[in-house]
Order: C-alpha cells, then structure tokens, then sequence
C-alpha cells in the first residue's frame, strides 16, 4: 500500500513518546521502545534522489473537520515517531481554479525510502494497536475524492524552502511533446532571476501523473507577491522562453498548516 497521508487541524507537537501514543490509542497500550519522538524540524529543500508523493484530497461536505482532526491524532504522531519519511507537510487551499480541501506532501529517499517508511509505518502502528490501513480507510470514507501523485525533485532548479513561506503556489506544467529537457536547461536561468529576487522555488519532474512532466513550489508572502511575481516573469525573457515550451499549465495557492509539518 503506497502512502496517502492527510492529516490536519489543531495538533498540539508533542514532545513526549507517552503524549504520542495517547493520541493513537486513547493511552490504552503500553509504550512500544521503538517509538521516538520527533526532533529537530528541518527546511523542505529538495536533496539528491528524493521523491515526493503529493496527495490532493477533497473532503465530502461538512466532513473536512473530522477528517482533519482524524489525521492530526492518529497519523502525524507516526510520522513523528518515524525516520524513513524524510518530511511532510500539509497545505490547505486558498485559492484554486480545482476543487480541493487539502494537498499533503512526503518526501523519501527515492522510492525505496517510500517502501521503507510503508513499512516502519505498519510496524509502528501495529505496535500500537492499530493499522495504517484502518487510519487511511477511516479518512477515506469521509473523502469525496483523492489523487497521488509522484515527483523526483531536481535540487539544482531551486532555491530556498518554499514551504516556510505563508503561502506555496504549486504549478504544473506540461511541456510540449519532446521539449522536456529544453524544459529544464531554460528553467535553470528563471531559477537564476529567481534567486536574484529573493523568490523561494523548488522543481521536480513528475514520474507519475495526469500528463504534467515538472511540478514547482513557490513562496510567497501574500497574494499580492504572487501577482507581482508573475508580472515580472511575465516580462522576463527567460521565463517567457519557458512558456513557448509548455503546452499548458495550472496553478493553485495554498497555506502550510504548522500542525501537519513533521521535520
């Protein structure tokens, strides 16, 4: 079973193995020695090998409180208590041209991190009396819908941690057909001016997806920063090669919600 995380709402970090587990089992189980607390917080910059999984959910109606607070009291706490998922982060839609309540995002090394974790996960849950098929099938029948999708990310076509940002704008493009490495040697002099702008930015290359090649996370402040961003580009001559590129591309603005941000 590949990880869908989602998870939200008001979660308190807990810094204690005993606080963690009472949010998985109610505190009825003893503690399992393999439990570990989280640790240090880090930047989501994207390393060498690392893939994404993002997972979009859209809740039915009147349910996103529940299934939010179902994440936050049993899911976070295991990805706090693991290792092998690198980092994860939560963002709640702003504003989106699609229907979505919720975009999460776990990052592995490659996907044999993703298998190490599926399993660590299974173990940490089990050791705890419960599963993560029973967490993810509990939030599943208060989801109208979800997709996965996965992105090897390309640390040199970036700069800085979008997602500590107040908002993250994720934008897919689907280049035109045989252009994709074109794509990306135009994309490292938009990464340049970005850098020389103070624009937080990460890329990655979609492995598995609707017919989108690269996905980038941007950061910005406000909605206002955003609009002025794309203003610029827009006059830039690199990022307007870019476009010449790229047969189409979607955009949606997001907020990181600090309770669903493990390391």
């Amino acid at each position: 079973m590949l990880i869908t995380p989602s998870r939200i709402c008001a979660l308190t970090r807990y810094g204690t193995r005993s606080l963690m587990l009472a949010l998985v089992v109610g505190g009825a189980m003893p503690l399992s020695p393999t439990l570990r607390a989280a640790t240090a917080l880090h930047a989501q910059i994207p390393f060498d090998g690392e893939v994404r999984q993002l997972v979009t959910f859209r809740f039915l109606p009147g349910r996103s409180g529940d299934a939010m607070q179902l994440y936050a009291e049993q899911a976070v706490p295991l990805y706090q208590a693991g290792s092998a998922m690198r980092s994860f982060r939560g963002l709640r839609e702003v504003e989106s041209p699609i229907p979505l309540d919720l975009v999460v995002v776990s990052s592995f090394a490659g996907m044999a991190g993703m298998d190490d974790s599926n399993a660590e996960l299974s173990g940490l849950a089990a050791e705890s009396g419960t599963s993560i098929g029973a967490i993810y099938g509990a939030i599943g029948a208060l989801s109208s819908s979800h997709d996965d999708q996965f992105v090897a990310m390309l640390p040199p076509l970036g700069s800085g941690d979008p997602t500590a940002a107040r908002l993250v704008a994720l934008v897919w493009y689907q280049t035109l057909a045989g252009e994709q490495e074109q794509f990306e040697r135009s994309l490292k002099d938009v990464v340049e001016w970005e850098a020389e702008n103070g624009v937080r930015a990460s890329t990655g290359r979609f492995l598995i997806s609707e017919g989108w090649t690269h996905l980038r996370f941007l950061g910005f402040e406000s909605l206002a920063d955003y609009q002025s961003y794309w203003e610029s580009v827009s006059g830039a001559g690199p990022h307007g090669y870019l476009d010449g590129l790229t047969a189409q591309r979607r955009e949606v603005i997001l907020a990181p919600v600090p309770e669903l941000t493990v390391r």
